[in-house]
Formats: structure tokens, C-alpha cells, sequence
């Protein structure tokens, strides 16, 4: 029997998808585990390994919107029959395209014309103006019927223009349901970022000069929350450690992809896997388990001259830490007026689960942990995880 290629459901918010392009050409051998198409989730763009090995006997959607569980091909030996694949409303592929009643049963793949990518086809005159403006025509979103690129995409792209993406309506709707469903609390503190200040300088004097002031900030989170499992979703610790979530601007949108095990890591390590996830996160290139299992979610707008903002809990964590920029401004100490460094730091949590109280504490741990992170940086040269 042949194997049905299935639209996963990559992520919790996740209700349907768009086909980008197919990576293999109907009637080609596969491997399992081979990526076998690009598909487009409410929260990024991943690659769709083959869930097994065999012929591609048939591709049913070559590009454009599916749904989760729709059955987009099949996988299996060269002589297999391959049933009539279905869409959610019941009509096959060839129903909707023609409005004829399908046969129940289709013996012989029939090879897909031209291209092996689908979703890649071109008006020739896109074709000719990309190769004129020497534009990688895979790189172009097409807004033509079934996705076919043409001529004004092309200049678009060589203007650099945006193109909405069909997720936005998705991710709308998962805010939408986090703001309604979860009572929000919200916690403020104007944090003494003097010290960060000093660690980040410390960094760049050890060699590591790559790391930010967002790296220190995730270091730091990653440290505190095992004090404060509350803050978690289910109220406890993964045994592999702080799922920590990050935000990411990108062209389209903003994503929040995943350092697995961050308090384990290092602020070498730590620093690098967000250099790695956000340029994937830029590059429209995460996978469905970089986005998956956060536990809680940092959110910085200080590089944007932002000193105060009110982020929402990203359901079904259940806790978000804003943090604006880094400001020096008159602070009396010991009774003398001096110039500090300072921070706005904001703690949104879901009240069902969080209490003002805990929120504070944790505000108040986070800030003793930023304090001992220059001393940290210059005894091991590295902030290592706990």
C-alpha cells in the first residue's frame, strides 16, 4: 500500500499551510527522511522529509494553501496503485480542478511537466527579466494563479518590495486568542542594567565580541527561571533544561524560535545558537522543532530606542520578559547624585498561573543575577552554565 505524504501539524497555532515548491520531480526515488517539499507554516518556512522511502508516485497539490492532515502525494514501489486523494471537503484534486467525477483508482503516476519545482512557475517574461537583473527567480514570492511568478513580482523583488504573506492571517488569529483567553498581569521594574554594561564590555575584552547585550540578557533569564518553575508551563522544569524563546523581527513578521537547554550552555554556546536561529528566522529557513516547546519567551525592542513596552504571552507558556534600551540617567547613591545605567524591564504572565507576588521575586533574583555576571565573565572567561 502506498504512503500517503500528510501536512503536518508543525505548530500549535498551525491550521493550514501553502506549498512553496517540491524538492523531488513526480516518478523520482526517495529516501525516507529526504526533503521532499518546502512548505509555509502560520510561523516560518520548513522542509517536509519523506516519511518513507520509494517512488514519488504522484503529486496531488503541487503548490498553494493545504490543510493540516491533507494527504499532498504519495510514496511507494513503481507499479503500486495509488488512491484518489481527497481534500478536506471531500473532492479529489482532479474535481476541483475540473469538476469531473474521479476515477477510484489510479494505476500509473502521470509525470508532472516542466519544472521540478512547481511553485517556481514562470511567465517567460519573468524568466527573462530575472536573468536581466540577475535575480535568483527560486527567490521570488509569485502572486499569480496557483503561485506562477510573474513579470510585476519579478520587479518587485529587484525593488525590494514586500509581498504580504498568507501567514500573517494566522498569526493574527493566534494573538487574537492569547489577548481573549489569557488574563493578563503585568509586572514592571526599572532594572540596574550598570552591570551588563560592564559585562558586555568585559566580553568584548576576553575575545567574545560577538556577544550582545540580548546574549547576556538570555543568559541571565536562563539562570534565574529553574528558581521559579511557576513561570513555566505545567508549573515545572523540563528535565532537559530552560526551552528558552527568543524574538525574532524578520521580513514578514516576528517569530520566536527556540534555544533548547539554555541554562546549560555556556555564553559562548549560547550566544552562537542565537546568531544561528535568528539568521535562519531572517532567511525564512526554520524547522518546525526550532520553533517548539519554549517554556518562556525574551522579547527585546532596546535596539529600537523602545523603553517601555507590554508584550503578550505567547499561549501556552505562560510568562514573557520586554525588555527596552539601556539609558544612562541621574540616580542618587549614597545620597549623591550620580549617572547610572538603566533598563525597563516588563514581566507579562498569565494570572491564572502567576501571582504579582512571584512575578516581583523573580524580577528581584534576575536582577541579583545580573549583577554577578561581570565578576562571572572575568573568573572563567566564558560564563558557564550551571
Amino acid at each position: 500500500m502506498p504512503t500517503p505524504i500528510l501536512v503536518p501539524k508543525a505548530t500549535i497555532s498551525m491550521e493550514q499551510g501553502t506549498i512553496l515548491r517540491w524538492c523531488k520531480e513526480q516518478g523520482e526515488i526517495v529516501d525516507i527522511d529526504e526533503v521532499l517539499l518546502e512548505l509555509e507554516t502560520d510561523k516560518a518556512v520548513f522542509e517536509l522529509p519523506a516519511p518513507a522511502s520509494g517512488t514519488l508516485l504522484r503529486i496531488d497539490i503541487p503548490s498553494g494553501g493545504v490543510a493540516v492532515d491533507q494527504v499532498v502525494g504519495w510514496i511507494g514501489a513503481p507499479d503500486e496503485e495509488v488512491p484518489v486523494s481527497k481534500s478536506p471537503n471531500g473532492e479529489s484534486p482532479n474535481d476541483m480542478a475540473s469538476g469531473q467525477q474521479p476515477a477510484a483508482v489510479q494505476s500509473k503516476p502521470t509525470p508532472l511537466q516542466g519544472s521540478a519545482a512547481p511553485s517556481f512557475a514562470a511567465t517567460p517574461a519573468a524568466r527573462r527579466l530575472a536573468r536581466e537583473r540577475g535575480i535568483d527567480i527560486q527567490t521570488v514570492q509569485g502572486t499569480g494563479p496557483n503561485g506562477r511568478i510573474t513579470q510585476e513580482d519579478v520587479e518587485r523583488a529587484s525593488a525590494g518590495e514586500r509581498v504580504p504573506l498568507p501567514s500573517r492571517a494566522a498569526l493574527i488569529r493566534h494573538v487574537t486568542e492569547a489577548w481573549q483567553s489569557v488574563p493578563h498581569i503585568h509586572i514592571a521594574r526599572l532594572v540596574d542594567a550598570g552591570q551588563l554594561v560592564e559585562a558586555r564590555k568585559r566580553a568584548v575584552a576576553a575575545g567574545i565580541a560577538a556577544i550582545s547585550y540580548t546574549d547576556l540578557i538570555l543568559a541571565s533569564v536562563a539562570r534565574v527561571l529553574p528558581q521559579f518553575p511557576a513561570l513555566l508551563p505545567d508549573g515545572r522544569l523540563s528535565v532537559n533544561g530552560v526551552a528558552l524563546a527568543f524574538a525574532v523581527e524578520t521580513e514578514a513578521d516576528v517569530v520566536a524560535p527556540v534555544i533548547a537547554g539554555a541554562n546549560r550552555l555556556s555564553l559562548r554556546e549560547l550566544s552562537q545558537r542565537r546568531r544561528e536561529l535568528g539568521a535562519l528566522a531572517r532567511a525564512h529557513r526554520l524547522k518546525p522543532e526550532h520553533l517548539q516547546g519554549g517554556a518562556f519567551t525574551v522579547t527585546n525592542l532596546g535596539m529600537f530606542d523602545v523603553d517601555f513596552f507590554a508584550p503578550i504571552v505567547n499561549a501556552p507558556q505562560v510568562a514573557i520578559l520586554a525588555v527596552g534600551r539601556i539609558v544612562p540617567q541621574p540616580v542618587v547613591e549614597a545620597g549623591a547624585i550620580e549617572i547610572g545605567w538603566r533598563m525597563w524591564a516588563n514581566l507579562a504572565a498569565d494570572h491564572r498561573q502567576v501571582d504579582g507576588v512571584l512575578a516581583a521575586r523573580f524580577l528581584s533574583a534576575w536582577q541579583q543575577e545580573l549583577n554577578q555576571i561581570p565578576e562571572e565573565l572575568h573568573e572563567t572567561n566564558g560564563f558557564p552554565h550551571r
